[in-house]
């Protein structure tokens, strides 16, 4: 009788430790990205912008990719950043969204059907 309870139970700390992992692989991914295209400014190895979110992208290699859904820069400040053009002492934002599973397999249920993480990270132009 107790079993199917303790057998919820124990599914629901293994999806609720997935789900964590994820937000902090997701957390991370997203400040290496900010951080790399906040730092390469004038390096002339391409568009920051686009190496940021390639930067995102390989930080969260464990991630399935095909959902992880990355939104457009944005940037503060007095210097009018754009990603051609940045300019020190502005700040630049990214964030990202990845979807999370948490359906745990008693009696069919879906305990948080659109559940989503998403992480956001402001850093200055240097």
């Amino acid at each position: 009788m107790v079993l199917p309870l303790l057998a919820v139970l124990l599914v629901g700390i293994v999806k609720g430790g997935i789900l964590f992992y994820d937000y902090v692989v997701l957390a991370d991914a997203v400040a290496t990205g900010a951080r790399t295209l906040a730092t390469n400014r004038g390096n002339g190895n391409g568009n920051p912008c686009t190496l940021g979110e390639t930067a995102l992208k390989n930080a969260a290699y464990n991630l399935n990719q095909s959902l992880m859904t990355i939104q457009p820069e944005t940037f503060s400040g007095t210097g009018g950043s754009t990603c051609t053009a940045l300019q020190p002492n502005d700040a630049v934002t990214m964030s990202a969204t990845y979807p999370c599973d948490m359906n745990i397999p008693f009696l069919g249920s879906n305990f948080w059907p659109s559940c989503t993480l998403s992480s956001q990270t402001t850093v200055r132009i240097e």
